[in-house]
C-alpha cells in the first residue's frame, strides 16, 4: 500500500512530529495531487494541521491560471486553507535558465509562507522518478559525490519530501484507483528541457536495452551515495571546527596542513567553507574549487582568486577566505598625534596614544615604543599615516637601512593589512611602525639634557 510506504518513509527518517502545521506544497499535477490525498490519509495519524500553497509562475497563461483554480477548488472540497501568489517571469531571469529562476522563486514562497503561518514541516511532492532523473542528469553533467547523492529526503528543518520511495506508477495507480483527477503541465512534454529528455528518451531507452529497474537501481545509488555525502560532510565539519581559524570577514588555515589532506577532503573543505557564507543563489563549482587549489603551489603568495562574493587569497602559509565588499579598498591617511595626546585609527581598530616620560602601565598593549625629542619635536607633534611603497628607515637593531616591505615580508605581514599599516612620522623621518622597532637613529637613543622621553602605546579599539 502506497500509505504504508509512505509512512515508513516519514518515520525512517522522522520527518514529522505529532501536532506539526504542515505546508503542502501543491501545483496539480499527479504527484503533488497524491501528496495531497496522501497527508489527508495519515492527517489524524500526526495530528497533523494543514494548509495548501500554490505559486502561479504564470509561464503558461490560461493554462498557469486553470492549474491555480484547480488546486483552490481541491482547497475548498476538503476545507483546507489555501494561499496562493502570482509571479510575472522575467524576460531574462537574474540567475541561470528559467526553470532555475522558477525552483529558486518556489522556495522562497514557500519559506515565506511557512514563515508566516508558523508552519514546522514544508511538504514537497518529489517521486523515485524525479530522483533517478536528477541523478542521471548530474552524471551527464560530470557531477561528485554529493551531486549523485541526488535529492535529499529532507532539506534543513522543514522542507521534506515524503513521496521519495515512490515511484510515479504507483502515484497514478493511486489516483485512478480512487478517481481523483490531477492536471497534466503541457510544458513537460517540451523535449528542449533536458529533464524531459531524459525522462521521455533517455530512460525508456536504457530501460529497454540495458535494465528495466533503472529507476529503482539510480534511485538506490543515490541513497548510498547520500550515506557517503553525508559521512563526508561530518568528517570535513570536525576538521573545520579544529584547523580553521574564524577571522573577522571571513575564515583562513595553514596551507602546510592543507596539502597534508587527500585531494576529496580539499576540495570538500573548500566546499565548506564557501557554503559558511550563506550567499543565496549561489553554486559552487568545479572550476572555483580548482582555481582555489592552485592557489597553494609554490610562489603563490599574494595571489589571489573569487568565488562569487568571496574572495580567497594565499598569504604565506595561510588561505583566507573572505567576503569581498566593494569599495573595501582603504584609502590612505594621515592623523597628528599630539605629545601626550591619542588619536584612534578605525582602520586597524586600534588606539595610539603618546606620554611624555611615563606609559600606561596598561597591561593590554599591542605595541610599545620609548624615544627621545627635543622639546621643538614635542611641541610640533608626530604623525601617522598609512605605509607608503618605498617607505625605508633604520630599525633599532638592524645594521642598515631597511624598507618597510623588507620587514612585512620577513614577518609575513598580508598583501591586504599592508594598505593601512601604521607608520609614525616626526618632522618627515620616520620614528617607527606598527610591529617594528623605533629607527636608530643617534639622538633618539642618546638624549640631550634638554631633551623629553616620549612613550607611544598602540592599544586596541575598546
Amino acid at each position: 500500500m502506497i500509505v504504508d510506504k509512505v509512512l515508513q518513509q516519514i518515520k525512517d527518517h522522522r520527518l514529522l512530529c505529532k501536532g506539526d502545521k504542515v505546508l503542502l506544497a501543491l501545483s496539480g499535477g499527479a504527484d503533488s495531487t497524491a501528496l495531497l490525498h496522501l497527508f489527508l490519509e495519515i492527517k489524524s495519524h500526526y495530528c497533523l494541521k494543514l494548509v495548501i500553497a500554490h505559486l502561479n509562475h504564470q509561464f503558461r497563461g490560461n493554462e498557469s491560471k486553470a492549474d491555480a483554480i484547480f488546486v483552490k477548488s481541491m482547497a475548498k472540497h476538503y476545507k483546507v486553507p489555501f494561499i496562493t501568489e502570482n509571479l510575472s517571469p522575467p524576460a531574462v531571469p537574474r540567475f541561470g535558465n528559467q526553470e532555475n529562476w522558477a525552483r529558486q522563486e518556489r522556495y522562497k514562497f514557500f519559506q515565506k509562507v511557512a514563515d508566516s503561518i508558523s508552519a514546522q514541516k514544508i511538504a514537497l511532492g518529489h517521486t523515485k522518478n524525479d530522483q533517478a532523473e536528477t541523478v542521471l542528469l548530474r552524471l551527464l553533467r560530470g557531477s561528485g559525490t554529493l551531486g549523485l547523492a541526488g535529492i535529499p529526503v529532507s532539506r534543513g528543518c522543514r522542507f521534506i519530501r515524503p513521496l521519495l520511495s515512490i515511484k510515479r506508477e504507483e502515484i497514478h495507480a493511486y489516483l485512478k484507483l480512487h478517481q481523483w483527477a490531477w492536471r497534466e503541465d503541457s510544458s513537460n512534454k517540451d523535449l528542449q528541457f533536458s529533464r524531459n529528455r531524459v525522462r521521455l528518451e533517455v530512460i525508456p531507452s536504457l530501460e529497454k536495452f540495458f535494465n528495466p529497474n533503472l529507476v529503482e537501481v539510480l534511485a538506490r545509488t543515490a541513497d548510498n551515495l547520500r550515506g557517503d555525502s553525508e559521512t563526508l560532510e561530518w568528517l570535513v565539519s570536525r576538521l573545520w571546527e579544529q584547523y580553521v581559524q574564524i577571522k573577522n570577514n571571513g575564515f583562513s588555515w595553514s596551507v602546510n596542513w592543507f596539502q597534508t589532506l587527500p585531494l576529496g577532503l580539499q576540495r570538500n573543505l573548500i566546499r565548506y567553507t564557501v557554503n559558511r557564507f550563506k550567499i543565496e543563489e549561489f553554486q559552487v563549482l568545479k572550476k572555483h574549487i580548482d582555481a582555489v587549489i592552485d592557489l597553494i603551489g609554490k610562489n603563490k603568495s599574494g595571489k589571489l582568486t573569487r568565488i562569487g562574493k568571496i574572495e580567497v587569497r594565499r598569504e604565506f602559509d595561510e588561505l583566507l577566505f573572505e567576503k569581498f565588499i566593494p569599495g573595501s579598498i582603504i584609502k590612505s591617511y594621515c592623523y597628528r598625534l599630539r605629545i601626550p595626546g591619542e588619536v584612534q585609527l578605525p582602520q586597524i581598530g586600534s588606539v595610539f596614544e603618546a606620554f611624555l616620560n611615563r606609559g600606561s602601565n596598561h597591561i593590554k598593549l599591542l605595541n610599545q615604543w620609548h624615544f627621545y625629542l627635543s622639546p621643538e619635536a614635542v611641541a610640533q607633534g608626530l604623525k601617522i599615516r598609512n605605509w607608503q611603497a618605498g617607505d625605508a628607515y633604520h630599525p633599532y637593531g638592524a645594521l642598515k637601512l631597511k624598507k618597510i616591505k623588507e620587514l612585512f615580508l620577513k614577518e609575513k605581514i598580508g598583501l591586504n593589512l599592508r594598505p593601512s599599516w601604521p607608520v609614525v612620522i616626526c618632522n618627515e623621518r620616520i620614528i617607527c611602525a606598527k610591529g617594528f622597532p623605533t629607527a636608530a637613529d643617534k639622538d633618539l637613543h642618546e638624549p640631550l639634557k634638554t631633551d623629553f622621553e616620549v612613550v607611544i602605546e598602540e592599544r586596541a579599539i575598546t
